[in-house]
C-alpha cells in the first residue's frame, strides 16, 4: 500500500523502529545544509516533496499507549530512516528553542511529546523513533536531551547523530535571529517540517517484499551503497523464488540478521564507510566465486550469478543463496579483524593463548601501517576461515604477507597492485582447500621471483641511500627498528605509531641547514653535507623535532637528567642510541647505515639464494603495474 502523507499524518499512532539490518545514521554536514536550504526556500503555500517512507509492520507488532490513552503501533522503518532521523533531530532542538519564549513553551512542550518523546500509560518515556542498538541508547541518552550523558559516542554513526545535532542548533539560533521575530520564524518552520512536508509512504507486508520495493522504485533519488543494493536484489529473490512461503520467509530473515550483522560489525571497527563496504564485497567475492578483479561489477555480478531467470534452479539456488549469506557474514568477522585487529573482540574466534592473539593483532598493524593491505586482505580473510581454530597458520601467513609487503613494494619500489592477481588467485585456492605448507610455498614463490637478487643492492645504492628523507618506507622502518631495539630489552617501544607516522617527526642528526653553524661547518662542507644530510643514517624518529633543530651534535646529545629534550632523555630507544657516538662525522653516519642495513638485512631476508623472475611462471597478467 502507498500514500502521500505530512509528517503530522505519518506520527499520528506510529512509533518507528530502525531494525538492525539497516545502516546507522550516514547523513553528515552536506545533506543537512542541503535539507535545511530546501526548508528555507519551500513557501509558505506549497506542500514539498520529501521522499520516500518505507514500513514494515511485524506480524506481532509492539504496541504502546501514552499518558493520555492514545494508542502506537511499533512499525519497523525500511527506507526513509536517514531523513525521518534528521527531522527528529530538528524538531527537538526547535522544541528547545520554541521553549526559550513564554508564549512558546506549550508549542514546545506539544513538538516534543508527538515526535521526540512522550510518556507512556506507566510513566516511562515513549521515544517516537528508536535507532539501532549500536547508537540508539546513545541518542536517547546524549543528543536528544538538554543535558548530555558522560558517555562519548561509541561509533562513527553516533558521532554524526551528535555533529547533526550540533549543526542543526546552530542554524537555529543563526537564522531564527532575536526577539519576537525568532519565536515567529521558529513557528513557521513547525509548519513546514510538520504540515508541508509530504512523503510516499509504502507499506510492506513481509520482510522479503522488501526487495520488491527496491526494484520498483527506481525514482526515488537516493543513491545506494553496493551492501545497499545486494541486500535489496537478495530480498527481492526471497520474495520471488519458486519455493514455499515458509523457505521465502526463512530466507528473507536470515538475510536481515546477517544484514544487521554486518553493519554492527563494520561500524563498531569503524569500517562502515561506502569503500570499506565494497572492499569487503568484492574481497568475499574473490574469495569465493571469481578472482579476477576484471570480472567483478559490484551488485551486477550478485545479480548475474543469482539469476531467478531460470525457475528449473530455484531450490538449488535457495540454498546458494543462504551460503552466500552466511559466507558473507563470516568474512565480514575476518574483514574486521584484519583491517582493525585492536577492535574490541578481535580474533576472539581463535583458540590460543592471549600472547599469541596478541602477536597476530601486531603483525595486522604492521601491514596497516605499510598502507598495503588491498593485495593481501582477501588472503588473510580465506585463511581466517580455511583454518578458523588454527591461529598459527593464520599467524605464518600474515607474517609472510608484511614480509613481502615491505621488500616488494617499499624496498624494491614496485607498484602497488604487483602481483596482485596471482594473490587473489592463491585466496581463492585456499579457499577451494589448498593444502597450509602449499600455499606456503606459493606465495614464497611468488615474492621470491622479485628481482629477488638484485632487491637489497638497489636497496642500498648509496644515490639511493642518500636520499631516504622522501621514502614512503621511512618512517615504517624507523619504527620497526624502535620495535627492535624495545624487544632486545624485553619490552616494547614507548612511543606508539600514531605518534611518529606523521607531522615533523623525523629528525635530521645531521641538520638540513648548517648556515651560521661552526661545529656543522667544520666538519662537513657543502658538498659533504649535500651528500649526508637525507643518508639513512642521518635520519632517526623523534618526539620532539623542534627543541632540536640545528644544535651542535654535543647539545643534541645531551645528558640523562637534561630539563630539556635531547637524545639521551628522550623516550625513544634509536634515540637514546646516538649517544654512543662522540662526534658525528660522515664516518659516523656510514657506521650508523652500516649497521641498519645489517639489522635490515635479517629483519626482512634478504637473502634469497639469487633467485630470479625467471623462476616463476606466471601469465602476462602478473605484470599489471610492474615498476
Amino acid at each position: 500500500m502507498n500514500n502521500t502523507l505530512s509528517l503530522q499524518e505519518l506520527f499520528n499512532d506510529r512509533i518507528f523502529r530502525v531494525p538492525e539490518y539497516q545502516r546507522g545514521y550516514a547523513w553528515e554536514r552536506q545533506q543537512i545544509e542541503e535539507f535545511l536550504d530546501d526548508l528555507a526556500l519551500l513557501d509558505a503555500s506549497r506542500q514539498h516533496y520529501t521522499g520516500t517512507v518505507v514500513l514494515h509492520q511485524p506480524a506481532d507488532p509492539v504496541r504502546r499507549m501514552d499518558d493520555e490513552g492514545q494508542n502506537f503501533i511499533e512499525t519497523d522503518v525500511v527506507d526513509g530512516q536517514q531523513r525521518l532521523t534528521t527531522i527528529v533531530l530538528l524538531l527537538n532542538e526547535l522544541s528547545k528553542e520554541l521553549g526559550k519564549f513564554e508564549s512558546g513553551k506549550n508549542l514546545a512542550l506539544g513538538v516534543r511529546k508527538k515526535y521526540v518523546v512522550a510518556t507512556d500509560e506507566y510513566g516511562l518515556s515513549l521515544h517516537k523513533l528508536t535507532l539501532n542498538d549500536d547508537t540508539d541508547d546513545f541518542f536517547q541518552s546524549s543528543v536528544l536531551p538538554e543535558t548530555p550523558g558522560v558517555g562519548g559516542p561509541p561509533v562513527i554513526s553516533a558521532q554524526r547523530l551528535l555533529d547533526a545535532r550540533n549543526l542543526i542548533g546552530e542554524y537555529l539560533k543563526r537564522a531564527g535571529g532575536d526577539g519576537a521575530d525568532s519565536e515567529e520564524w521558529l513557528r513557521d518552520l513547525h509548519r513546514k517540517v510538520t504540515n508541508q512536508l509530504h512523503f510516499n509512504l509504502y507499506e510492506v507486508e513481509r520482510a522479503g517484499d522488501v526487495g520488491v520495493i527496491f526494484e520498483v522504485m527506481n525514482d526515488r533519488g537516493k543513491q545506494l551503497t553496493n551492501l545497499e543494493k545486494v541486500k535489496n536484489y537478495l530480498l527481492y529473490c526471497a520474495s520471488t523464488l519458486d519455493v514455499s512461503h515458509q523457505a521465502r520467509d526463512e530466507l528473507a530473515d536470515t538475510i536481515n540478521s546477517v544484514w544487521g550483522d554486518v553493519l554492527r560489525q563494520m561500524m563498531a571497527a569503524d569500517l562502515g564507510s561506502a569503500a570499506n563496504e565494497n572492499q569487503l564485497l568484492s574481497s568475499d567475492w574473490f574469495i569465493r566465486y571469481d578472482p579476477r578483479r576484471q570480472n567483478w561489477e559490484g551488485s551486477k555480478s550478485i545479480r548475474r550469478r543469482f539469476d531467478l531467470r531460470e525457475k528449473s534452479r530455484h531450490v538449488r539456488l535457495l540454498r546458494e543463496l543462504h551460503d552466500y549469506v552466511r559466507g558473507l557474514r563470516d568474512s565480514c568477522v575476518a574483514y574486521c579483524d584484519a583491517l582493525n585487529p585492536d577492535r574490541e573482540g578481535a580474533f576472539s574466534g581463535f583458540t590460543g593463548n592471549d600472547e599469541t592473539k596478541g602477536e597476530v593483532a601486531l603483525w595486522n598493524r604492521k601491514l596497516l601501517r605499510i598502507r598495503l593491505t588491498a593485495t593481501f586482505l582477501p588472503l588473510l580473510m580465506a585463511a581466517r576461515q580455511r583454518w578458523p581454530n588454527d591461529l598459527h597458520k593464520y599467524l605464518e601467513i600474515v607474517r609472510l604477507c608484511e614480509v613481502f609487503a615491505f621488500r616488494t613494494y617499499r624496498i624494491a619500489g614496485y607498484y602497488v597492485n604487483y602481483r596482485q592477481p596471482a594473490m587473489y588467485r592463491l585466496a581463492h585456492s585456499v579457499m577451494r582447500g589448498l593444502r597450509f605448507e602449499d600455499t606456503v610455498e606459493r606465495l614464497n614463490e611468488m615474492f621470491s621471483a622479485t628481482y629477488a637478487h638484485q632487491m637489497f643492492d638497489e636497496f642500498t645504492n648509496p644515490e639511493h641511500l642518500q636520499s631516504r628523507y622522501d621514502w614512503t618506507g621511512l618512517r615504517y622502518f624507523l619504527y620497526e627498528y624502535e620495535q627492535h631495539l624495545a624487544e632486545k630489552l624485553g619490552g616494547s617501544p614507548k612511543v606508539r605509531w600514531t605518534q611518529v607516522s606523521s607531522g615533523n617527526t623525523v629528525e635530521h642528526i645531521l641538520p638540513q641547514s648548517i648556515a651560521d653553524r661552526p661545529y656543522w661547518q667544520e666538519r662537513f662542507e657543502p658538498a659533504v653535507h649535500e651528500k649526508y644530510r637525507h643518508d639513512l643514517g642521518n635520519l632517526t624518529l623523534t618526539a620532539d623535532n623542534p627543541s632540536l633543530g640545528n644544535k651542535a651534535f654535543p647539545d643534541k646529545k645531551g645528558q640523562e637528567d637534561f630539563e630539556t629534550p635531547c637524545y639521551a632523555n628522550s623516550l625513544l630507544l634509536e634515540e637514546r642510541e646516538l649517544t654512543r657516538w662522540d662526534d658525528w662525522r660522515p664516518e659516523s653516519i656510514d657506521e650508523r647505515r652500516g649497521a641498519l642495513l645489517e639489522w635490515a638485512k635479517e629483519r626482512w631476508g634478504f637473502d634469497f639464494g639469487g633467485s630470479n623472475d625467471d623462476d616463476y611462471a606466471g601469465d602476462p597478467e602478473e605484470n599489471e603495474g610492474e615498476d
